[in-house]
Parts: structure tokens; sequence; C-alpha cells
């Protein structure tokens, strides 16, 4: 049963993302994915909200929740690369969805996941004694961040790898911006 709902969930997203890639997100109608989809409309509704709550789905199981297993395990390297790759792989689909703007905008949509990945995996990590308890804020920093990364990648850098963004990324996370700054480097 779990696997024909997730089957469903795929089927109306994919529907989704290709009604997308031909119509902006605010012309979008449920009637029209799920006639899309070949599924009737209370079907949509069984498994998300609205169209937000799917966008959000999609982003969170293609791309998001497989890059923190990665992380959760220790695999860093290849947890970037998975997420790099994902937004490579559906550019055009995620500058569409960035052009999703106001309250449920999309650039804040995936902050918040991030954030919430970001602070799953400091939570795994003890602050040491003396060290301000600041994971909230450290997770939502470094989501922000990777948010802009990853608006660049789709909007400023339609030739750039994965590999080629995520080697600039890693040197960005690697060195802060008293680093960079320093007079005697």
């Amino acid at each position: 049963m779990e696997q024909i709902k997730e089957l469903t969930k795929r089927l109306i997203a994919n529907s989704f993302k290709e009604l997308m890639l031909q119509i902006p997100f605010e012309k979008i109608t449920i009637k029209m994915i799920t006639d899309h989809a070949s599924v009737i409309r209370p079907t949509f509704y069984n498994h998300f909200h609205d169209k937000y709550e799917l966008v959000e789905w999609i982003v969170n199981d293609e791309i998001i929740d497989p890059a923190r297993e990665m992380f959760e395990r220790g695999n860093i390297p290849d947890g970037l690369k998975h997420l790099f790759e994902g937004f490579c792989n559906d550019r055009e689909y995620y500058r569409r969805t960035f052009d999703i703007v106001g309250q449920n905008g999309f650039g804040e949509t995936l902050i918040d996941c991030l954030s919430k990945m970001f602070e799953e995996i400091l939570g795994m990590y003890p602050v040491p004694p003396g060290e301000p308890d600041c994971v909230p804020l450290l997770a939502r920093y470094y989501a922000g961040g990777l948010m802009m990364v990853i608006r660049y990648l789709v909007f400023d850098a339609p030739d750039m790898t994965a590999e080629e963004i995520m080697n600039q990324y890693h040197y960005m996370i690697e060195h802060s911006i008293y680093q960079l700054i320093k007079k005697d480097n």
C-alpha cells in the first residue's frame, strides 16, 4: 500500500513538473495537474494540501532527503554531489520554481528545507563546553548561503557542472571571510 502511495505522489509530481516547464506556476491549477496525471482531484488532495506543498515535497524527495541520508552517514562529498546534480539536472524546473515568490516563495521554502536538514545534522554533534549553542542560527546561516549558491547555479551559471559548483562551494565553506581578507594572505 505504501508503495502505491509513493508511486501516486511521484505521478502527480512528474505531471506538475512537466506542466511547470510549459506554464507559469500561478496559472497551473490542481485540475490541470490531475488531468495531466490522469487521476481525479481528490487523489491530489489525499497526498498534498496545495501546489506549494507539492513543490516542497518534490525538492525534499528528489534532492534533500537523499543528500541528508548521505550526510548523516558521514558521506559529505557524495551528499553535496547529489544535491548539486539534482539542481543541475533539473535546472529549468528549478529556475521556474524560484519564480514562485511571496509568503510561500520557493527561495524561502528551500531555506526552510535546507535549514531543517542542517539542524538535524548539526544536532548529531554535541556543542563543546564553553561554545555558544547556536545550532538553529548556524543551520539557517548555512541554508541561506547554500540557497544562494543553488540560485546562482540555476540562473547565472547555465553551463557549470555539479562538480564545478561543488568545488566552489567547498572552497567557500572551508574559508571564512576573515581568512579571505587577511592582509598576510
